[in-house]
């Protein structure tokens, strides 16, 4: 459970121990029935709230796990980066093999980076420190280190594009494409 769901469900439980306490107290009976409304009240949106982000997850993480027993039992491991032109071509290879991270940006002044995309037309759109690739548990994350314009990964598997979220890193399948301002990163 992250933070914010341990939040909720501490707002949820105190809410059904505020009802109980209200409904024991020596309120009037309306006063009662008005405070013991709004604790089951708050306590049934702490559930939504739990419940909602529980089968996001789970969706989220069915997928993840059926994609990666697939890439697991072909046996096949990404182990490098491709920078794609418009048309599809391979502009630029890094190796990933034997790697456990790698910055994405563009070298600025003292700031290096591992993937430095500054050379595109479109290096106005990449901050210096825009994403990372980090590798754990046998699979590839990307993860938006809070940049202006975001980071996208479009899924080889169903061709579909998903913005990510700065605070979730995304698992990463063999040929999927990593966007970053207008650059395409393929993993292969």
């Amino acid at each position: 459970m992250d933070r914010k769901q341990l939040y909720t469900a501490g707002i949820g439980i105190l809410s059904v121990l505020f009802s109980l306490a209200v409904f024991r107290s020596s309120l009037p009976d309306t006063g009662r029935f008005f405070l013991g409304v709004a604790g089951v009240g708050i306590f049934l949106w702490a559930v939504t709230i739990l419940f909602t982000e529980w089968r996001a997850g789970r969706r989220e993480g069915w997928m993840d796990d059926l994609l990666a027993r697939a890439g697991r039992a072909s046996g096949k491991r990404a182990n490098q980066l491709e920078w794609l032109n418009e048309d599809g071509s391979v502009i630029r290879t890094w190796e990933l093999y034997q790697k456990v991270s790698a910055l994405i940006g563009r070298d600025y002044k003292e700031n290096r980076v591992d993937i430095d995309l500054g050379q595109s037309e479109y290096a106005t759109m990449v901050d210096v420190h825009h994403a990372v690739l980090n590798y754990a548990d046998g699979d590839w994350y990307v993860e938006d280190l809070g940049s202006r314009n975001g980071v996208s990964v479009k899924k080889a598997a169903d061709g579909r594009k998903y913005k990510i979220s700065s605070e979730r890193p995304c698992k990463l399948q063999m040929g999927d494409e990593i966007l970053i301002g207008m650059c395409r990163l393929r993993l292969q």
